[in-house]
């Protein structure tokens, strides 16, 4: 990261360093995805909601808090790519995303479980 960003909050990093001439949205896309398949990204977003809901109480430690600001940088960094991408309409057929399977396989595992709920949440005739 260029020494002029350094002194900007984690949050904004991300809205300058799309302007860079070596920024690729896709490769941060592919990055995103390389670091957090969706159990991940689950599991921070439940630590960030149980932060939310138990404010004013000392329940995390700092690595946490730093590691959970990381995750919300690179989920911002993740959604602008994705915006960028829409706008610009370019190709994502080439992304190759390490964590595919995995996903590919929590979503088969989801909807399986709401398969059966739907199953036996069916209205009695």
């Amino acid at each position: 990261m260029k020494a002029i960003y350094e002194d900007l909050l984690p949050l904004d990093r991300p809205f300058y360093e799309i302007h860079e001439d070596s920024y690729d949205p896709l490769k941060c896309i592919e990055s995103f995805w390389d670091n957090y398949p969706l159990v991940t990204i689950r599991e921070y977003l439940y630590a960030l909601d149980l932060k939310c809901k138990t404010l004013g109480e000392a329940t995390e430690s700092k690595l946490e808090a730093v590691q959970q600001t990381l995750f919300l940088v690179d989920i911002l960094r993740a959604l602008m790519a994705y915006f960028l991408v829409h706008c610009r309409h370019l190709d994502t057929t080439q992304l190759k995303l390490s964590t595919l399977d995995l996903n590919m396989e929590e979503i088969r595992l989801t909807k399986k479980i709401n398969d059966f709920f739907q199953s036996i949440n069916q209205p009695k005739l």
